[in-house]
């Protein structure tokens, strides 16, 4: 197993979507075979809920950023492969602690370090900041990839470019002095939440221009939409990726959830696009398309 890409879902404000984003493609992930971990590190703890834990770890973020170390924090949820690791803050001590030492700034990312191999994808969920937050800071420090998904009202997405902006740049070393220095990894931004209205679809339109020219190219936006839908919610109330709640759409020109979420992953990742998800219960791994079109076979739900 080689060495785990690592996913920081951020915005820079909160109610967004991304910790059903976060839930959601660590889901699929795992029916694609994939070994996950997701990692909460807002103190409300909405990633930490959202799927039922089958053996719940005695640590979690705290003792887990503090140390250094993973070990005894990783719990693992009732879905095979798919792992988290809780926030146990709901004081924010974190973020005093980390500011104490420069170098606190780096133990999220050696921790991550610890379990490269264990995983394919670790997803870390994000409180919305402006880039202030502490750790939201470390999250970034540790990734590879932001992900950052966004409301396609335009007032709401030009305050959004603007901050995001702002953001990148206060992360980034100063000109001249980047040796030794960690970089800022690049952003790709998630229009989320588009219904067909016309305004919609002009704003998720006009911020793919203004986001690239605004942040000179370090931003992108991915070609794949998430439309508003109910089933997103209703997924997360029953605690399962919304890939297996919503199969199919009948009469209806929107994507399921399971297309939607299923076009994201090829998007960020087409080495996976021959693999088709499988969550049956007798524990079969997922199949490949190929298979798939010889054997008849289809998706057990």
């Amino acid at each position: 197993m080689g060495v785990a890409k690592k996913y920081a879902v951020i915005s820079t404000k909160g109610g967004v979507g991304k910790t059903t984003l976060a839930a959601n493609l660590g889901g699929i992930l795992v029916d694609l075979g994939q070994r996950v971990l997701l990692v909460d590190t807002d103190h409300q703890q909405s990633l930490s809920t959202y799927y039922p834990l089958a053996r719940p770890a005695p640590h979690g973020l705290r003792r887990m950023v503090m140390t250094a170390d993973p070990t005894g924090c990783i719990s693992q949820t009732a879905i095979p492969n798919l792992d988290l690791i809780v926030s146990d803050d709901p004081d924010k001590s974190l973020n005093n602690w980390i500011r104490q030492s420069s170098s606190h700034f780096q133990y999220l990312h050696a921790a991550m370090l610890a379990i490269d191999e264990a995983y394919d994808y670790i997803i870390i969920d994000t409180k919305g900041s402006d880039g202030t937050g502490e750790l939201q800071e470390l999250a970034i420090r540790a990734s590879d990839i932001l992900l950052s998904p966004i409301a396609p009202e335009w007032v709401a997405a030009k305050e959004f470019v603007r901050n995001t902006v702002a953001m990148l740049k206060r992360l980034e070393p100063p000109p001249g002095i980047q040796a030794g220095l960690p970089t800022v990894p690049p952003m790709l931004g998630l229009i989320y939440g588009l219904d067909r209205s016309t305004d919609t679809q002009v704003a998720a339109q006009q911020l793919r221009k203004t986001f690239y020219d605004e942040s000179r190219g370090r931003v992108s936006i991915l070609d794949t939409v998430v439309p508003s839908m109910a089933a997103y919610n209703q997924a997360a109330g029953r605690q399962m990726p919304v890939h297996r709640y919503e199969t199919k759409r009948y009469n209806s020109p929107t994507p399921s959830a399971h297309d939607t979420m299923l076009q994201l992953v090829h998007e960020l990742l087409p080495h996976l696009a021959d693999i088709v998800p499988q969550w049956s219960t007798d524990g079969q791994n997922p199949v490949t398309r190929k298979e798939e079109e010889s054997h008849g076979q289809k998706t057990t739900l």
